[in-house]
């Protein structure tokens, strides 16, 4: 008896370590199983460098995490997008004026004024009430760092410093950080009723992303938005007319941004039916929804924030929450609490 349960146990034994064999071999020659989703981009881990944003009116920055926030500058008025030079030295924003002029006609009345400033980052260790004027004309706005010596920007109002003009003229800039000289893109724009906001510039010099709007009734001034603009930059003289053709097929699309690899451009689209935050490559083939608010959210319209390796973005809700996120839509991460924070920029 004992002898023959000792017989069928070994029998076992060499059951259960060929059958071990078998499934070590199996594992071994066994292909690797496809992508269960094949449209994902392979993106890593959230790359380090640092945030600049606007806090409180003021320029701060802090780690890519939310962490070591530190004051750049402390004004207390600037607005819109932030860009950092391609060194990681300087920050560029816009600040906020008002005029409330009146003439003795009646004509007149309050209107905001805009210029381009200069905050450096060493000022969080110095000096956080140093700054420096880049443009002057009151109404540069929304800069964003084209290279060493040279911002693209867009003039908010060319005739700020009219009291009584009748509606505002946005063109297209440049200006030298060296000499503070400023060029329009377009030649014609003192004769331009199309107007051409928040500028972006793809890394190349090539391409050109904007928001442009006009009025569909030339008797009246009525500027309505007709969404985002893709062209050459070598075509940015084209007839006005023909300016305008093609805006339509991104309407209601607003906050234009290349990533610095120029594969996509993000953009905030306000349509209610369809609201968030969405990446389409330069001939519009293809657009991904990297970000969709719920119901009680609100996208900031303002540009987001690429990570230098492209594959990340960091943005801002109307609470004041900044996020950062991957271009797959996946890693939502707030980086700060809801409170007066907003456009959000990641070092280059």
């Amino acid at each position: 008896m004992n002898i023959g349960m000792t017989f069928l146990r070994m029998i076992a034994l060499c059951v259960l370590v060929l059958s071990s064999g078998l499934v070590l071999a199996g594992q071994e020659n066994s292909k690797p199983t496809a992508n269960p989703d094949p449209d994902k981009i392979q993106v890593g881990v959230r790359p380090n460098g640092r945030i600049a944003f606007v806090k409180d009116g003021g320029i701060s920055i802090m780690d890519t995490d939310g962490k070591n926030r530190q004051v750049v500058s402390a004004v207390t008025n600037a607005r819109g997008r932030v860009s950092f030079s391609p060194d990681n030295k300087i920050i560029a924003f816009g600040r906020e004026g008002k005029d409330a002029n009146k003439l003795p006609s009646d004509e007149g009345g309050m209107h905001l004024l805009h210029d381009i400033f200069l905050a450096y980052v060493d000022s969080a260790f110095t000096n956080v009430n140093w700054w420096k004027r880049v443009t002057f004309g009151l109404g540069g706005y929304y800069p964003e760092w084209s290279d060493n010596d040279t911002m693209i920007y867009y003039q908010n109002d060319i005739n700020a410093n009219f009291v009584d003009y009748l509606i505002p003229s946005q063109q297209l800039a440049k200006v030298s950080i060296s000499d503070g000289h400023a060029d329009y893109f377009r030649k014609d724009w003192q004769t331009m009723n199309t107007s051409m906001i928040t500028p972006t510039l793809s890394r190349d010099g090539k391409k050109l992303a904007f928001v442009i709007s006009y009025s569909d009734d030339p008797t009246r001034y009525v500027i309505s938005n007709h969404g985002i603009k893709i062209i050459d930059i070598d075509d940015i003289m084209v007839p006005e007319e023909q300016m305008r053709k093609g805006a339509k097929g991104m309407s209601q699309a607003v906050a234009p941004s290349w990533s610095p690899d120029g594969r996509w451009l993000a953009y905030v689209s306000n349509d209610m039916r369809n609201p968030g935050i969405y990446i389409t490559s330069p001939d519009l083939s293809q657009k991904r929804l990297i970000f969709k608010p719920s119901m009680t959210q609100q996208v900031f319209p303002d540009p987001v924030g690429w990570s230098p390796d492209s594959k990340w973005i960091t943005f801002a809700t109307m609470d004041g929450t900044i996020y950062v996120i991957d271009i797959n839509g996946d890693k939502l991460t707030p980086i700060t609490g809801p409170g007066k924070h907003s456009n959000p920029a990641w070092s280059k």
